[in-house]
């Protein structure tokens, strides 16, 4: 099957020059920037390196993702991040699965028994697992890690699940979709480095909160249906 690898950014330059050059090419048969409205030579970084980039008109990386599957023409999606938390040497591992298995999703994840977190704080680490347990309690699933974005869908599928989140809750109702619709889920166990490029935007609380809320609307939604 072929694939399309998705990668969505702003303002990365820094993760650009350093983690794009790591990229074979030929690993994909697509490979796709999505952009939301970079300043600092992201955008001519990566067509430079022989990327095709897509300009996101929309915001959040929800519209990001939307956007550039829509665009994307092959019967695979890989979503990769260049800011540094996902080595592109499990970009080839996570196709491979895919194709070998007939797979929904393969996702790598970083709380398996090979797995670990380099970028995690104690706070980070508490609430991955927490709402990975969350989630598999309330719908039913078996994931050691459902927050992660580093995966392959089919790109049925992606539409059929029909996303509205964004960060990090899009990664969970991706995970509480997925088991709602018991679709065929594998996980590679993997290890996060730290980010490049500057600390990642992200309020613990807030977050938290989003989260718990989106688990509550979707079981109330899924039982109600």
């Amino acid at each position: 099957m072929t694939t399309s690898v998705i990668i969505p950014t702003k303002d990365e330059i820094i993760g650009i020059k350093k983690i794009l050059p790591q990229v074979n090419l030929d690993w994909a048969d697509e490979w796709i920037v999505v952009d939301g409205n970079s300043t600092d030579g992201t955008i001519e970084e990566a067509e430079k390196l022989g990327f095709e980039v897509i300009q996101q008109k929309g915001v959040g990386l929800g519209d990001a993702y939307r956007e550039a599957v829509k665009h994307a023409t092959c019967e695979n999606i890989l979503f990769f991040s260049p800011d540094g938390n996902a080595p592109p040497e499990y970009i080839p591992k996570l196709i491979k699965k895919m194709n070998e298995g007939n797979y929904d999703i393969v996702q790598i994840s970083r709380f398996g028994k090979n797995g670990r977190s380099e970028d995690d704080t104690a706070v980070t680490a508490f609430g991955n697992r927490m709402f990975t347990f969350l989630v598999n309690s309330f719908f039913g699933g078996k994931l050691t890690d459902a927050l992660f974005g580093f995966k392959i869908i089919k790109k049925k599928v992606f539409e059929e699940i029909n996303l509205n989140g964004q960060f990090l809750t899009l990664e969970q109702q991706m995970s509480i979709k997925s088991m709602k619709l018991n679709l065929k889920i594998a996980e590679i166990d993997g290890v996060e480095p730290k980010r490049i490029g500057g600390e990642a935007k992200m309020e613990p609380l807030t977050t938290g909160s989003q989260l718990s809320s989106q688990i509550i609307k979707e079981f109330i939604n899924w039982k109600i249906n």
